[in-house]
């Protein structure tokens, strides 16, 4: 059937039909190339998988398949032996922020909610439980908390003149009415 349309469509319809041909009805190539690229990425360092752009589950990411590099995070913490404490908070952290863009806002919650330190400490460098609370607020869209724990940041330690991941909250605030993508990325100018 395929053969007998073929001489019938323009050269854009070829291509389509080039494209579903090789996906659909040879879906081993696609998937398991994304399988040898997410074991590789399995492979890596913490470093080298959380932090290096192009790299570990910022590579899945960077061609916007957000859920895949969630789950490729998921997969990272359960294989690799010896993150420590701060490293895991990290990942899950990471872990929430793209199922949030996926999508998946229970999913993103429940990692966000294990992304904080049972103990942080006062004089730590960065108010990060303050951080990902904010977070989780603009999530469940409770303006006043996100207000407070912006507060709470503000009155955090500065590195190199600048209070850490306060700009990001203040965008999360001037932006509230936008998705996290949006919010988390843009000049606060953007969404007044």
């Amino acid at each position: 059937m395929i053969l007998r349309i073929l001489p019938k469509l323009s050269i854009p319809g070829v291509l389509i039909l080039s494209v579903f041909i090789a996906t659909v009805l040879n879906p081993s190539v696609s998937r398991g190339q994304e399988k040898n690229e997410s074991s590789d990425e399995l492979q890596l360092g913490y470093e080298a998988f959380d932090q290096h752009p192009g790299s570990g589950w910022r590579k899945i990411a960077d061609t916007g398949k957000y859920r895949e590099a969630a789950r490729l995070i998921d997969r990272y913490q359960q294989e690799t032996k010896g993150l420590k404490k701060w490293q895991r908070v990290n990942l899950q952290f990471h872990a929430g922020q793209l199922y949030t863009v996926a999508g998946d806002k229970d999913l993103a919650r429940a990692r966000f909610k294990t992304a904080l330190f049972e103990q942080e400490s006062p004089d730590a460098p960065v108010k990060w439980n303050a951080y990902v609370g904010a977070t989780i607020a603009f999530l469940e869209r409770d303006r006043q908390k996100l207000a407070e724990l912006r507060e709470a940041i503000a009155r955090g330690p500065k590195f190199q003149g600048i209070v850490p991941n306060l700009d990001v909250v203040d965008r999360l605030i001037a932006c509230f009415d936008e998705p996290y993508v949006f919010a988390y990325r843009e000049p606060t100018e953007q969404c007044k």
